[in-house]
């Protein structure tokens, strides 16, 4: 799952980094507040979607048979805000570690997600919900 490839970039990220030690400005104010503001901010519009999804009975699952098409609230400017949120809070973890290893790690999750998980959703959708998600997907990027 999405998160869980997240989790393991950042634990790799971090694992570097006790045997290359690689890191930006830790510690100033303004690099941990900003950290801080990313982290929130991902975390609650990851919220936010989860509810969203539960509300309308949807799974949460990518990989799973969607029962509902969601597109308002986020989803009216991206296809794809869990992701995200995934990576906004993932940045934000990153500025408050004041790590560059989990940076540079965020390639590997990011990539998974275009090449493989993305596309695999599109084509769900789309035998799924049709000329409706078409319309969907000829009208909404899919990153913002």
């Amino acid at each position: 799952p999405p998160p869980l490839m997240f989790r393991v970039a950042f634990g790799t990220g971090e694992l570097l980094k006790h045997f290359v030690p690689l890191s930006f400005v830790a510690g100033v104010k303004g690099v941990y507040l900003a950290g801080v503001i990313f982290m929130t901010a991902g975390v609650c519009m990851g919220l936010y979607l989860a509810v969203t999804f539960l509300l309308r009975r949807t799974t949460l699952n990518p990989f799973a048979e969607p029962s509902a098409f969601v597109a308002q609230g986020p989803y009216r400017l991206s296809r794809n805000p869990m992701y995200l949120s995934l990576i906004i809070t993932y940045l934000g973890a990153a500025l408050i570690f004041g790590s560059v290893w989990p940076l540079l790690a965020l390639v590997a999750p990011i990539t998974v997600l275009i090449r493989v998980v993305i596309p695999f959703e599109e084509a769900r959708m789309l035998a799924t919900f049709g000329e409706s998600y078409q319309a969907y997907r000829a009208r909404v990027r899919r990153w913002l």
